[in-house]
């Protein structure tokens, strides 16, 4: 019960604090790209954390330095008017990683391993959730970013719900994640379609029918949008979990109530980002 009403809280109160967030387009969403930065660098702390549990990465505040470096590139390539800046950070903390690794290893049995772990910190932490400062981007921001927040957030809150009213019986589909259910999956999907409809059709349809396209086809590239986010929405969920698993621990951290780290929280985020992103920029010109 406590933790219900601790997700409950969360939902209710993060959410709308996010979608204000997202609404100040001050300097195409400075606030929000802050805040991505600063995720983006939380998420390298937890994730290099669980890697060293088992293993060894390299230094940690090198790695939360580096990973927050390609979405604040991304930022400057919106800023400047440039498409290329990410591409130099993420090229720019790879050489700096495997640098690193050569002059100051003093072993190279767990070369391969610390080499490899760090640079998946950078692309997990780093790379993907650059794809959000991505649609910070595009034309109809607000919309966009508010729109992908929700599908995601339902994704989520549909599958929990869903999976604890009607997934007792069906529950261990997923070995990385027992107790995700049947019933949570369809809840998930569901919710990301229910919702999808809204924000679309009712809520931004002015905004996501103004492209070449207008409203040719609009229902099914909306359930091909949801159907996908969601998609990758659980994958990445469903990721961190394998993380966690290989780690031996239950959450990535503790600083979120009810939900655990930052990875917690925003795993689904980082890994809808990028497909969301394509799809959108594909199916609402």
């Amino acid at each position: 019960m406590k933790k219900l009403i601790e997700r409950l809280i969360i939902f209710f109160v993060g959410v709308p604090v996010v979608l204000a967030l997202v609404y100040l387009s001050y300097l195409c969403h400075l606030p929000l790209n802050i805040v991505i930065c600063g995720f983006s660098a939380f998420a390298a702390y937890e994730l290099s954390l669980m890697f060293g549990t088992n293993g060894q990465t390299l230094p940690r505040p090198l790695l939360m330095v580096l990973t927050p470096l390609v979405p604040l590139a991304e930022y400057l390539n919106i800023i400047l008017g440039l498409d290329y800046l990410s591409t130099v950070a993420l090229v720019a903390a790879s050489i700096a990683i495997f640098t690193v690794e050569i002059f100051t290893a003093k072993e190279f049995a767990m070369s391969n391993a610390r080499i490899a772990r760090s640079l998946c910190v950078v692309l997990y932490a780093g790379f993907l959730p650059s794809f959000i400062t991505r649609i910070s981007g595009l034309e109809f921001s607000f919309a966009r970013l508010a729109t992908f927040l929700v599908l995601v957030f339902i994704s989520d809150s549909a599958a929990w719900l869903f999976g604890m009213l009607f997934g007792k019986n069906n529950r261990g589909v997923v070995l990385a994640s027992p107790n995700k259910s049947v019933a949570g999956f369809f809840g998930a999907y569901a919710g990301s379609f229910v919702f999808g409809l809204l924000m679309v059709l009712i809520v931004f349809k002015k905004e996501f029918s103004s492209g070449a396209m207008g409203t040719d086809y609009l229902i099914a590239r909306i359930a091909a949008l949801s159907v996908c986010v969601c998609s990758a929405a659980i994958i990445g969920d469903l990721a961190e979990s394998v993380f966690k698993r290989s780690a031996e621990v239950k959450d990535s951290g503790n600083v979120v109530l009810g939900r655990g780290g930052v990875l917690d929280s925003v795993d689904s985020i980082f890994m809808a980002a990028p497909v969301y992103f394509f799809l959108v920029s594909l199916l609402f010109k």
